[in-house]
């Protein structure tokens, strides 16, 4: 018993050795003052950046609404990725749907706020996004189905994702961010198969860019692990990995294809994916803007943002002339689409 007794506190003593040899108070402050790109500031101006946002009557009234969804409905999650996968016009034959009319014309309706949650895997910001999720698969399916019969007015259930997702806009929490990231790329890969003619609102969608949030949203990430580290383990290791991250940013701030493949962040959950889905959406969005010009018979854009690609169309089948892969179990469009039979 003695002879354990003296091994632990051998072991303890050995722990605290380390750490007070790697605490490193100067290098971390350091780190934490060095200007993020895009004009995001230090990690210390995150906070001046973010205002508190607290929920207003139209989210608490959606909220109860999305309580009459099935939390899970196989069914209508699968007719959805489904149909986002499916690359030519044809669209198949709808699940049982479940009522949405008075959610979609709510968010078509009213500003929603939604009370934000800062702390890292908070459960109240975990629910709230389920749930928003939950309502924007909900809205796309019914979309589908009315534009498999031609219904002009399935462009209003896709307006009002998008309406959800923009709600987001305030919330620099990743899984904010991501949640309007899906439901972005969800109306993008089912708008090209809606009828004609193209709403206006859609031109919102084609010029907002899912990166910069996404940028914002890892620097707010980062900063959180360095305000919770900082305190009591001011390491060198710690201040690595705040360089690691902001060198993560610097990186994916200045690419310019779509095709991206990123070292794995150090501090919080591992977004190698996110950044791989963000910029293919990129081609994404040209692949639908670029289909549906052709089914208003006009010519394509046979450019691309992407300096990694480019667009042709041979009368029949529009294509990106790369594939850009995404790990499961991400549904994405093609970028291959059977535009004409």
């Amino acid at each position: 018993m003695k002879k354990v007794l003296v091994v632990i506190i051998a072991a303890l003593g050995f722990v605290g050795f380390i750490f007070f040899a790697l605490r490193n108070e100067g290098a971390v402050s350091t780190s934490a003052a060095r200007e993020w790109p895009g004009e995001m500031g230090t990690l210390e101006s995150v906070k001046d950046r973010w205002p508190r946002v607290e929920a207003n009557s139209a989210s608490v009234t959606l909220t109860s609404l999305a309580e009459t969804l099935a939390k899970k409905d196989d069914a209508l999650d699968d007719f959805v990725a489904r149909e986002i996968k499916r690359d030519e016009l044809t669209i198949g034959e709808p699940p049982a749907l479940p009522e949405v009319s008075t959610i979609r014309d709510l968010l078509l309706r009213e500003p929603i706020n939604w009370e934000r949650y800062d702390e890292m895997g908070d459960s109240r910001a975990i629910a709230m996004r389920a749930m928003q999720m939950t309502t924007a698969r909900a809205l796309i399916a019914n979309a589908l189905a009315k534009a498999r019969t031609n219904v002009p007015a399935a462009w209003n259930d896709l307006q009002a994702v998008w309406k959800l997702a923009r709600s987001l806009d305030g919330h620099p929490q990743m899984m904010a961010q991501t949640a309007a990231l899906s439901m972005a790329r969800m109306i993008n890969g089912v708008a090209w198969k809606m009828p004609l003619p193209v709403p206006e609102w859609l031109d919102e969608l084609y010029a907002r860019d899912g990166v910069p949030p996404l940028l914002d949203a890892f620097q707010h990430q980062t900063a959180s692990y360095w305000k919770n580290n900082a305190r009591f383990f001011p390491t060198i290791w710690l201040a690595e990995s705040i360089d690691h991250d902001r060198q993560i940013a610097l990186d994916l701030s200045r690419f310019t294809g779509c095709d991206v493949t990123t070292p794995m962040n150090e501090l919080g959950t591992d977004l190698t994916a996110v950044w791989r889905r963000a910029f293919r959406f990129r081609a994404e969005r040209e692949a639908t803007a670029n289909a549906l010009r052709v089914r208003e018979g006009k010519s394509i854009e046979t450019g691309s943002r992407c300096s990694d690609g480019g667009w042709a169309f041979d009368g029949t089948t529009l294509r990106f002339n790369r594939e850009i892969t995404t790990a499961s179990p991400d549904s994405a469009m093609p970028l291959s689409l059977r535009v004409k039979n």
